[in-house]
């Protein structure tokens, strides 16, 4: 297999740390001057001046702006990894005196190459296993710098083909089953790069599907059947791949009572990284829109605790997947995922966007969108959860589509200054 250190498929913008990105976590911003995002601090900076306040993932501040950052700050932030590029944040307004670097565009980026791949496959031409492997380093290293931001954008926007898009969210899903599951980097690089192309061999089909009232008929049953081994066979055309890579291709519609396909797998015989990929491409898709099929609106009812959180969205298919996995999968997501619309105690209408870092999420901030009486804001307002001001009270997921044309991205702090 390509070794997953590829470079970037596309040149990184100016000011780009992409390659050195570091560790993993969620901000709770503190600041009152704007909306805090990571940046990566270039290894050269280390002794020189800061050119902003720089915080920690939990808004507390590290470096005041004009102050030496004193080479120790890698240890004050990677106390067991002194060695890992540094990951900071700053004010978003702020971001570009560092780098200019934006990972949800390079995601959207990422979608247009793998539909452009998708193209190229059909077309009958030439596609090499380096193309693929680069996709999935990518999106690793979006993931890991704004886990947060690409989770919330991809399930708020829809950004090409419903094929594509779907694709896109379940690596994500699949990127934090993993690393809650204590994978390293190449491994769970593996992961993404298996739901990435679980199916690269039918995604004219998912794109039918998605569009159809019906229900498949007698010809796409057979395709849909036959689409995980259509797909490990199509990447060994192309080239190699890391074994968890293939294994999540071709069993990711097992299921542990052995009720799945192609091949009827039960329990432990069903690869690890194909029931990751099953479980979060299971989550995606109840978080879905189609035209035969609403998304699930969750409900603080039947979403109290983490056990009925997993019932609640993954119903009778509990007995099919993987349980642990899904026990692990809400609680590192928490009940309210990045962006789940919620109301919050004063009235306003607020997209969750970031968490508290650990082993149980929980949402650490919300923006507001919409005032109390249902005037969209001007600027999203952030709220802090948790401190005593401001509580989520409901749900509102089922609001969505009521802004179709939002610029979600704007909302971690990546729209245009």
């Amino acid at each position: 297999m390509p070794t997953p250190t590829a470079p970037l498929a596309r040149p990184a913008p100016r000011g780009s740390f992409l390659a050195n990105y570091g560790g993993y976590g969620a901000p709770r911003q503190t600041d009152t001057l704007g909306i805090l995002r990571p940046i990566i601090l270039p290894h050269e900076m280390m002794g020189k001046t800061a050119p902003c306040d720089l915080f920690n993932s939990r808004g507390m501040l590290l470096v005041k702006g004009g102050a030496q950052i004193a080479p120790t700050l890698a240890v004050n932030v990677y106390a067991r990894h002194p060695t890992q590029p540094i990951r900071v944040f700053c004010r978003a307004a702020q971001a570009d005196l560092i780098s200019d670097f934006n990972p949800i565009e390079e995601m959207l980026e990422i979608g247009r190459v793998l539909s452009h791949i998708d193209e190229r496959i059909v077309r009958n031409e030439h596609v090499s296993a380096d193309e693929l492997v680069r996709l999935a380093c990518d999106l690793h290293a979006i993931w890991h710098l704004d886990a947060d931001a690409c989770l919330g954008y991809a399930r708020l926007h829809k950004f090409g083909r419903p094929s594509i898009c779907h694709t896109v969210h379940v690596a994500l899903i699949a990127a934090e089953l993993a690393a809650a599951n204590g994978m390293d980097r190449f491994q769970i690089i593996n992961v993404i790069g298996g739901a990435l192309t679980m199916n690269l061999s039918r995604l004219a089909l998912h794109d039918e599907m998605h569009d159809s009232v019906t229900g498949p008929d007698e010809t796409q049953e057979i395709e849909i059947h036959n689409h995980p081994g259509d797909g490990v066979n199509l990447l060994d055309h192309i080239g190699k791949f890391g074994k968890s890579w293939i294994d999540a291709v071709g069993a990711h519609h097992e299921n542990i009572d052995g009720s799945g396909y192609p091949w009827s797998l039960k329990g432990s015989a069903i690869p690890l990284s194909a029931r990751i990929v099953r479980v979060a491409d299971t989550f995606a898709a109840r978080l879905t829109w189609r035209k035969a099929r609403q998304p699930l609106h969750w409900s603080m009812r039947r979403t109290g605790s983490t056990p009925s959180f997993a019932q609640h969205i993954f119903g009778s298919d509990l007995q099919r997947l993987d349980s642990p996995l899904i026990t692990q999968l809400t609680r590192t997501l928490g009940r309210f995922p990045p962006g789940s619309l919620v109301r919050i105690n004063n009235g306003e209408l607020a997209v969750v966007t970031r968490r508290v870092p650990g082993a149980e999420a929980a949402p650490a901030e919300v923006h507001s969108i919409r005032d109390v009486y249902g005037q969209q804001l001007a600027e999203p307002r952030r709220r802090r959860i948790g401190e005593g001001a401001y509580e989520i009270r409901n749900y509102a997921n089922e609001e969505c589509r009521r802004f179709m044309l939002y610029d979600w991205q704007r909302l971690w702090g990546y729209a245009e200054q």
